[in-house]
């Protein structure tokens, strides 16, 4: 409601001036825009890589505190690293363990944790490249191809003594 004595004139400049001024924002907003959806895909990306690492990491520690025990045999192994795995929504690769055995009285990798002496020490590695691990989210390399690459390794690693 416009008052009696008021300026109409005066009322119409300050409406045009708001309309004139009305555009910056938006261009603010088309200038910040991108550099805040890159940090954001960014911070996902990093995150979820980490979230899987760590994954990776604490699957090798599980089925290293089997593997130790006198009476482990390689399908206790492999099932507790698929159950830890699954927590993470990730599905199990028989190609990402190695097993290790690293002495003293043998060396070597060997194919079943069963076959390793006891007092000798066992080294379980999970490994694989990012791009095989099924359900990973990566919008940062997919829209600007920077990030985590697809070859980059994921590893998980524990050693323990067997009983």
């Amino acid at each position: 409601m416009i008052p009696a004595n008021a300026d109409r004139f005066a009322i119409g400049r300050r409406l045009a001036a708001r309309c004139r001024r009305s555009g910056n924002s938006t261009l603010e907003m088309c200038l910040v825009l991108p550099v805040l959806l890159a940090i954001g895909f960014g911070v996902v990306e990093f995150g979820q890589y980490l979230y899987v690492k760590h994954c990776f990491e604490s699957a090798a520690r599980d089925a290293a505190r089997v593997a130790v025990l006198a009476t482990s045999t390689q399908a206790q192994v492999t099932a507790v690293l698929t159950s830890t795995l699954a927590q993470a929504n990730v599905t199990y690769s028989s190609s990402w363990l190695t097993i290790t055995d690293l002495g003293p009285s043998g060396s070597g990798t060997v194919s079943n944790v069963a076959s390793v002496a006891a007092g000798d020490e066992i080294q379980l590695t999970l490994s694989t490249n990012y791009s095989a691990i099924p359900n990973v989210v990566r919008p940062l390399s997919s829209f600007t191809g920077i990030g985590v690459k697809s070859t980059t390794n994921v590893v998980g690693m524990c050693t323990m003594v067997k009983e």
